[in-house]
């Protein structure tokens, strides 16, 4: 999980690694990085959604494109 961590736009890795990784509360990564904490929430929500993806996609698509259909 860390190299997807890795992988994070930066915004989105910084503020993973301060609420998740150290135990920050919002409020303190917001001041760390000089952002409301609204934008830390939303940067928290898109790396969640992007790292659930990744942890999904093999299970789901496969090795097939995802516009294939299925033969039935």
């Amino acid at each position: 999980m860390l190299k997807e961590v890795g992988g994070l736009p930066e915004a989105q890795r910084e503020a993973v690694l301060l609420v998740y990784v150290e135990g920050l509360s919002y409020r303190e990564a917001a001041e760390i990085l000089a952002a409301p904490i609204g934008t830390i929430m939303s940067r928290l929500a898109a790396a969640r959604l992007a790292l659930g993806k990744l942890q999904i996609a093999p299970a789901v698509g496969g090795t097939r494109g995802e516009n294939d259909v299925g033969s039935g």
